[in-house]
C-alpha cells in the first residue's frame, strides 16, 4: 500500500484514535507500524485472535508500563549498569507479565488462539526475586545486597556518628551563641560542617565551604573534623563502587535473560495493542466482516465522522454481481464521504481493526489506489489536473482483479467533453483489468457510459430539495442530476442568471430530468413494496419454524408416550412372571419364561426405537458419542470417532450433534490407564529432562489434558520450566497452588493436537 494512499484516506488519524487507549509509548509505536495484511491466512489468524482475546478481556488487568526494550537490549552490553530506577522499571513490567499469564492461562483451553500469545509470556521468577532482594522499592540498593556493602555502610554511620558527635560538642562552647548562626551540623560538598557567622568566623580554626545567599553565615569545617570527614568520603565512594558492583552483576543477570525479555515484553505490547484496538471498536460499535468475493457495508458509518458528529448517519455500499460502481448527484450529497468509507474500511479491516457497520462482507484487497482530493502541487509546479493525472499514471499500471481503485469527480479539472471521454476510458482500462472500483462524477456522457455497462453499477445519493440537505442515502441502478441551477438558486444568484442559464440547457434537458424524477419516485416505490415483501416473508419464515418446532415437540411427546406404555407393559410383565414362577417347577422352565419375557420387551423397544433413530443421528453409548451409519434388525452400526461398531439400537440414546465436527478430534475415546504425575526429585539434571520428555510423548498419546510433574527448588526446577517454554506439546504451565504442591510442582496443560 502508498503511504500517500493511507493518508488520503485519513488511515493514520484511526490508528491515533487507538493510540489513545495505550497503557505504553512501545503500544503507541506498535500501532502507529499497523498496516494492512493481503495474506488470508494470517489476517484469519489475526482476526480469531482479537475476537478470542475480547471474550476474556474483561478477567486481565493492564496498567501504564514504560517501553523497556532499549533497556532490555543495553543489559546485554558487557559491563552495562543499570540504575536503580531501571531496575524498578523492569521489575514492573515483569511484574505485569507474569499477571497476564496467569489471566491469561487458565483460559488456553477454552480459546486455543490465546496460546501464541502465552507463550511468549516467559516467567522470570528468578529476576524477579533477584531485583526485590537488591532493590528497595523506595529506590536505593539494600545493605543485604552484599556482605561489603553492609560492612561499608555500617562503617559510615559509626564514623557519622563520630563526627556528629564531635562537631555537636563544640556548640558547649562558653561563647556559641555569639559565635554560630545556628546550632546545627549542616552538609556542605559532602562534607559536615558548622554554620559560622560570618563575622566570628576566625573564632574556629578550619576549612571554609562557602557562605550563605545573604552572607551572614560562613559554613566551616572545623580541623578536629577534618580526618573524620576525609574518612567518610572515602567509605562512600567505596559505597558507590560496590553499589555499582552490585548493579553491574543484576545487568549482567538481565542480560542472560534478555532474548525471552524481549519476546515476553514485546508480546505484552501486541496485548495492549489488542486492547486498545477493542476499546476503540467499543466506542464506534465496530465489528469484523465476513470475507467475501464481494463488498456489501449495510448501515456503515465513517469511522472518524462517528466521533465528530453524534448523528452519523449509516449508508448502504454494495458492489455485488458486477465489480464497479459509479455513484452520481449533487455536491455535498455525500458521495465523497461514501467513497472514503469504503477505502478506509477497507484498510481498517485488513489491519484487524474492527469497522462500524451492521453487517459487511468485504474482500482482501491486495492493493488501495486513490485519487481523491485537490492534487494540486506547487513545488512540482503541477495544476490540480496535471496531479491527478501523475497520480493515476504512477498507480494504473499496478491494477489487477484484487485491486480497489476510488476515483472522486471522475474527469472533473478540465474540458468537459474531454475530460467524460478520458473519465471512460479509465473505466474501461479498470474494467480490462477487472479491478474493483468505486467512482463519482457529475458528467453526463460518464453517467451514460455507466448505465449501459455490464460491469459498472449507476447509482445515485439522494438529496432533499426543500432544504438542500443530503439523506445519505444510495440507490442503486439509476443516475442522479447535479441539481447546480437548485442549489445556485437556493444560495441566492439572481433569478435572471438563472433563467439565461436555463435557456442555454440543451434541446430536452429538463423534460430528461422530469422523467427521471418519475423514475425515481417508481424506484422509491419499488423499494417501500420490496420491504413489505420482506417483511412478509420473514413473518412467513417465522410461521414455518413455529410449526417444525410444534411437529418435533409432537414426536418427542408420542415417543416418551409410547416409552412409558413400554414400561407399563414391562411392569406388568413381571407381575406375571413372578406369579408364574410360584407355579413352576422346573427350573429350566423358568429360566425360559425369562427369555421369553425378555426378548418380547426388547422387540417393543426396537420397534420404537427403530421409528425414531434415522442414519445420520447421533447417538450416545456408555458415555460416548457416535453416528448413525447403517440400521439393520434392531441394530445400529455406529461410527465412535474412528471405530465402528454394531450395538442394539435399545442400549442407545439419542444426543445433539457435536458443535464443530473435525477428523482429527476423536469422539470415541479409548480409555487407557496412564499416569498424570511424575516425580523428578533426586535425578540429574540430564535424567530429569530425558523422563520428562518420555512421560509428556505418552501423556500426550493417551489424550490427558493436564499432569503434574515434580520437580524440587533447585537446578531442576530451573531447567524443567526452560524446557517446558520451547516443548510444543505444552499449551501452557504454572507454579502448583499451595494444595497442589506449590512452587516445588509445575501444572501442565497439553495439547490435543
Amino acid at each position: 500500500m502508498r503511504e500517500r494512499d493511507l493518508i488520503k484516506l485519513e488511515f493514520f488519524q484511526v490508528l491515533d484514535r487507538i493510540k489513545v487507549h495505550a497503557h505504553s509509548k512501545a503500544t503507541e509505536r506498535f500501532i502507529e507500524a499497523l498496516r494492512p495484511i493481503t495474506d488470508r491466512q494470517k489476517l484469519e489468524e489475526n482476526l480469531q485472535l482479537f475476537e478470542d482475546f475480547m471474550k476474556v478481556s474483561d478477567r486481565i488487568t493492564l496498567y501504564p508500563f514504560e517501553d523497556v526494550e532499549e533497556l532490555i537490549k543495553r543489559t546485554s552490553i558487557r559491563d552495562f549498569v543499570i540504575s536503580v530506577e531501571e531496575a524498578l522499571t523492569l521489575l514492573k513490567v515483569i511484574r505485569l507479565i507474569r499477571e497476564l499469564r496467569k489471566s491469561l492461562g487458565e483460559m488456553v483451553q477454552n480459546y486455543r488462539s490465546l496460546a501464541q500469545l502465552t507463550k511468549g509470556l516467559y516467567l522470570f521468577n528468578f529476576l524477579e526475586n533477584a531485583i526485590e532482594s537488591l532493590i528497595d522499592p523506595r529506590g536505593f540498593v539494600k545493605d543485604s545486597a552484599s556482605e561489603e556493602l553492609r560492612d561499608i555502610r555500617n562503617r559510615i554511620r559509626e564514623t557519622e556518628k563520630e563526627v556528629l558527635k564531635r562537631l555537636e560538642a563544640l556548640f558547649s562552647r562558653p561563647d556559641a551563641d555569639k559565635v554560630f548562626s545556628d546550632k546545627f551540623v549542616a552538609y556542605k560538598n559532602s562534607r559536615y560542617v558548622l554554620p559560622v557567622k560570618t563575622s566570628e568566623v576566625r573564632k574556629i580554626v578550619g576549612v571554609v565551604h562557602g557562605t550563605s545567599s545573604s552572607g551572614f553565615t560562613t559554613y566551616v569545617e572545623p580541623q578536629s573534623a577534618i580526618e573524620l570527614n576525609n574518612r567518610l568520603v572515602a567509605l562512600r565512594e567505596e559505597e558507590e563502587e560496590e553499589v555499582r558492583r552490585v548493579l553491574r552483576k543484576l545487568a549482567s543477570l538481565i542480560g542472560e535473560q534478555s532474548g525471552k525479555l524481549l519476546e515476553a515484553f514485546r508480546t505484552l505490547v501486541r496485548i495492549d495493542a489488542l486492547w486498545a484496538v477493542g476499546k476503540f471498536a467499543e466506542e464506534c460499535g465496530g465489528k469484523f466482516p465476513k470475507i467475501g468475493d464481494h463488498v456489501e457495508l449495510l448501515g456503515v458509518r465513517h469511522p472518524l465522522l462517528l466521533f465528530l458528529k453524534e448523528d452519523t448517519v449509516g449508508v448502504d455500499i454494495v458492489i455485488k454481481g458486477r465489480k464497479g460502481l459509479l455513484l452520481t448527484g449533487p455536491n455535498t450529497g455525500g458521495k465523497t464521504v461514501a467513497l472514503k468509507t469504503l477505502g478506509l474500511c477497507s484498510l481498517m479491516f485488513q489491519s484487524g481493526i474492527p469497522i462500524p457497520a451492521e453487517e459487511a462482507t468485504l474482500p482482501i484487497f491486495g492493493k488501495v489506489f486513490v485519487d481523491i482530493g485537490d492534487e494540486q502541487s506547487l513545488e512540482q509546479s503541477l495544476s490540480t489536473f496535471s496531479a491527478h493525472m501523475t497520480n493515476m499514471a504512477d498507480f494504473l499500471p499496478q491494477v489487477d482483479e484484487q485491486t480497489l481503485v476510488l476515483l472522486d469527480e471522475l474527469g472533473a479539472g478540465t474540458d468537459p467533453v474531454e475530460g467524460s471521454a478520458l473519465g471512460i476510458a479509465l473505466l474501461e482500462y479498470l474494467k480490462e483489468r477487472e479491478s474493483f472500483v468505486f467512482a463519482t462524477t457529475h458528467h453526463t456522457p460518464i453517467k451514460v457510459y455507466a448505465l449501459n455497462s455490464d460491469y459498472y453499477t449507476p447509482a445515485s445519493t439522494l438529496f432533499d430539495r426543500e432544504s438542500l440537505k443530503p439523506l445519505y442515502r444510495i440507490i442503486y441502478g439509476t443516475v442522479g442530476e447535479s441539481m447546480a441551477l437548485v442549489v445556485a438558486q437556493r444560495c441566492g444568484v439572481p433569478e435572471e442568471v438563472l433563467s439565461k442559464a436555463k435557456e442555454f440547457l440543451p434541446a430536452g434537458f429538463e423534460e430528461y430530468f422530469s422523467a427521471r424524477e418519475t423514475l425515481e419516485e417508481y424506484i422509491k416505490e419499488y423499494r417501500e413494496r420490496l420491504k413489505e415483501v420482506e417483511e412478509e416473508r420473514n413473518r412467513l419464515e417465522s410461521l414455518i419454524l413455529e410449526q417444525e418446532r410444534k411437529v418435533e415437540d409432537m414426536e418427542r411427546r408420542k415417543r416418551e408416550e409410547i416409552k412409558r406404555a413400554v414400561e407399563e407393559i414391562k411392569d406388568k410383565f413381571e407381575e406375571f412372571l413372578l406369579e408364574a414362577e410360584k407355579h413352576m417347577k422346573s427350573i429350566r422352565d423358568k429360566q425360559r419364561l425369562r427369555e421369553l419375557f425378555k426378548e418380547r420387551v426388547e422387540v417393543l423397544y426396537q420397534e420404537e426405537s427403530e421409528e425414531s433413530l434415522q442414519v445420520g443421528d447421533w447417538v450416545e453409548f456408555m458415555g460416548s458419542k457416535g453416528k448413525v451409519l447403517e440400521l439393520r434388525e434392531g441394530r445400529a452400526n455406529v461410527l465412535f470417532g474412528g471405530v465402528k461398531a454394531w450395538v442394539k439400537v435399545s442400549e442407545l440414546k439419542r444426543a445433539e450433534a457435536p458443535r464443530e465436527e473435525r477428523p482429527y478430534e476423536k469422539v470415541f475415546e479409548l480409555k487407557k490407564s496412564a499416569s498424570s504425575e511424575i516425580n523428578l526429585t533426586g535425578f540429574s539434571v540430564e535424567e530429569a529432562l530425558t523422563k520428562l520428555e518420555l512421560f509428556l510423548q505418552e501423556a500426550h498419546s493417551m489424550g490427558l489434558k493436564t499432569v503434574k510433574v515434580i520437580h524440587g527448588y533447585g537446578a531442576i526446577k530451573r531447567a524443567v520450566q526452560d524446557f517446558l517454554s520451547t516443548s510444543p506439546l505444552v499449551v501452557f504451565h504454572r507454579e502448583g497452588y499451595p494444595r497442589e504442591g506449590g512452587a516445588g510442582t509445575s501444572l501442565l496443560y497439553l495439547s490435543r493436537d
